[in-house]
């Protein structure tokens, strides 16, 4: 990468479930019925807020460990539940937004690489879109920081010029763990007071919300200061403050 790429290089690492796609619940009843047919009773209240973990992190919290033959279950259920996937309202105006401000848009998602098509095809944003980096690229999926830090090596931007975009406490968590400010959305059910006790620099209702106050959202700032060519982590100072 050359000097100037390097100085004007500014990354938003987008989760797609609950955040760009409205696919939180979808994947709550896949979950449900997994569990199921496994005679574990679990009840969707109890599996919805745990949407966006990787699929070990979350079996593991709800039963105890990882069990793969449930995982699997819960694939075929998810994929019989695609042609109900829908974008979330504004998140393909968003990810456009991002782009057509010179930043790279970068997808970090805890979804296996099987449910991407399915996933990526309704945004309509695949050209634009610079990195998919998926659950199945690194050791441990969210809460662990381990996904974003590949994104981050792989984007070759700095944490300080890179800002993320989720709907869960563990996209939050993950994200900061890698030293990356995470800007959050209501739209995978989880309310704003617990998104902003789990560390969001900002929490919005939807992904439209974002587009229509631009100007005065992190993103925003983040991008006029590696313009300006002011120093990026003066800028996340600004951001917690």
């Amino acid at each position: 990468m050359t000097s100037e790429n390097k100085r004007r290089c500014v990354s938003v690492f987008f989760d797609l479930d609950g955040t760009l796609l409205d696919t939180t619940y979808l994947h709550t009843f896949a979950w449900w019925r997994a569990l199921g047919d496994a005679y574990q009773q679990v009840p969707m209240a109890a599996i919805q807020p745990l949407i966006g973990m990787g699929s070990g992190e979350l079996l593991t919290t709800l039963i105890g460990g990882d069990d793969p033959a449930i995982s699997k279950a819960h694939g075929r259920y998810f994929a019989t539940l695609h042609e109900f996937i829908r974008p979330l309202p504004g998140g393909r105006d968003l990810v456009r937004q991002v782009a057509s401000k010179g930043a790279r848009v970068v997808i970090v998602t805890a979804a296996k690489k099987r449910d991407l098509p399915a996933l990526l095809g309704p945004l309509g944003c695949v050209d634009i879109i610079a990195d998919t980096v998926h659950g199945e690229m690194a050791g441990r999926s969210k809460p662990s920081p381990d996904l974003f830090s590949l994104a981050l090596e792989r984007s070759g931007c700095g944490p300080e010029e890179t800002l993320a975009l989720g709907d869960s406490i563990w996209d939050i968590e993950a994200a900061n763990r890698a030293g990356i400010g995470c800007v959050a959305v209501e739209t995978g059910g989880t309310d704003a007071a617990r998104l902003a006790t789990a560390g969001a620099l900002a929490v919005y209702k939807s992904c439209a919300e974002i587009v229509t106050s631009w100007g005065e959202t992190p993103f925003s700032a983040l991008i006029h200061a590696k313009e300006a060519g002011d120093h990026p982590p003066r800028i996340q100072e600004k951001l917690v403050s």
